[in-house]
């Protein structure tokens, strides 16, 4: 009886320990290359709000994931006064993780309309609400749920006909 227990004993802490170490790892794994997907139940899946690290799968840059689950800065919903919002709904030539943020052309959007003289005096938000893999079904979900709490002035579909018509 006294051997029994003590082979229990050992494969218990065997097992423990194989599990301790599986923890550690994953741990390890995830903070090098973190997930920046998660299920979501209207759109199947959509971007880890808070989430941020290296992408270096096709491309290097660092990514910060905002509260929405969108790339980008946080914004208020409620527009400031002054303020032209454009939202930039897509997949991922709009989300574009493979380069920084300031390089995605939402970005670029935003700084070429905040040089338009029938701006002048307003500050530009462009919003980026691409996820990767999105056809014109989730997009229209993302504009019924999330764009449209923020008001936008200008709202653009980014559609890539390589894949968006198969993706729906």
């Amino acid at each position: 009886m006294r051997n029994l227990l003590g082979t229990l004993s050992l494969i218990a802490f065997g097992i423990v320990l194989a599990l301790a170490i599986a923890d550690l790892g994953i741990r390890v794994a995830n903070h090098w290359f973190p997930y920046f997907y998660r299920s979501d139940a209207y759109r199947g899946w959509g971007l880890n709000p808070g989430a941020q690290g290296w992408y270096r799968r096709e491309g290097r840059s660092w990514l910060r994931i905002n509260r929405d689950g969108f790339r980008g800065p946080d914004y208020p919903e409620r527009k400031p006064p002054g303020v032209v919002r454009v939202a930039v709904i897509g997949d991922s030539y709009v989300e574009a993780m493979q380069v920084a943020e300031e390089k995605t052309f939402t970005a670029v959007i935003g700084r070429a309309l905040a040089d338009c003289p029938a701006l002048k005096g307003r500050r530009v938000e462009a919003m980026n609400f691409g996820v990767d893999g999105y056809g014109t079904a989730q997009e229209l979900i993302v504009l019924q749920r999330k764009v449209w709490a923020y008001s936008p002035d200008i709202v653009v579909l980014a559609i890539f006909l390589g894949n968006d018509v198969r993706n729906n």
